[in-house]
């Protein structure tokens, strides 16, 4: 009995130094002494994105953008005679559809008025920044107007091409007067025909 024990007290004090596993990895070295530690490698450096260039000209944009004014001033007239077309209908709901359409549109005309002025003066100052700037405030300016126009023509009760006031016009035939009480024109006679006897005297 006390071989038998001495062999399982080695076997047991022999068991984790046979099951650790070796390490795979490789094993760091230090640096020697005095040595210099590697240098660390270094990052890409990002190159600056290119400043976006205009298409056109300052005094192109000052021209687009004032032809753009032009336009919406078309616009708020059409809209005011909407309006008062609405008032004499006496059709509330499409009365305040078109005010409401018309208030948004003089609120758009300020921002381009004085976008419009701003880009004056950047192109005064050669600011190419500042022209693309105020151009592209103008732009928007325009979409959200001609978005305006669409939906004020599609205001209920509107009419999607007013163009005035509905015409009749009546076609007469040849040879009758526009009057309503003329006389019709006299037939011809009609001739009677008598019947022509039976062919048969059979009954």
């Amino acid at each position: 009995m006390p071989r038998a024990f001495r062999l399982m007290w080695l076997f047991v004090l022999a068991a984790p130094a046979a099951w650790a596993q070796p390490s795979t990895g490789p094993v760091p070295v230090p640096p020697a002494p005095g040595a210099a530690a590697p240098a660390a490698t270094p990052a890409p450096a990002i190159e600056p994105a290119a400043p976006l260039q205009p298409t056109m000209t300052g005094d192109q944009m000052l021209k687009q953008g004032q032809e753009y004014r032009r336009e919406i001033e078309k616009i708020k007239l059409a809209m005011q005679t909407q309006v008062e077309q609405a008032k004499q209908d006496k059709d509330v709901i499409r009365l305040n559809c078109l005010l409401d359409k018309l208030t948004q549109l003089n609120v758009n005309a300020n921002i381009m008025d004085q976008a419009l002025q701003s880009l004056q003066q950047s192109v005064a100052r050669n600011d190419t920044s500042g022209q693309l700037h105020e151009y592209t405030r103008i732009t928007i300016v325009n979409q959200k107007v001609q978005v305006l126009s669409t939906e004020a023509d599609a205001c209920v009760g509107a009419e999607t091409n007013y163009i005035g006031p509905t015409r009749v016009t009546v076609e007469v035939p040849p040879g009758l007067q526009e009057g309503v009480d003329q006389v019709p024109p006299i037939q011809p006679p009609v001739t009677a025909i008598d019947r022509p006897p039976p062919a048969s005297t059979y009954q």
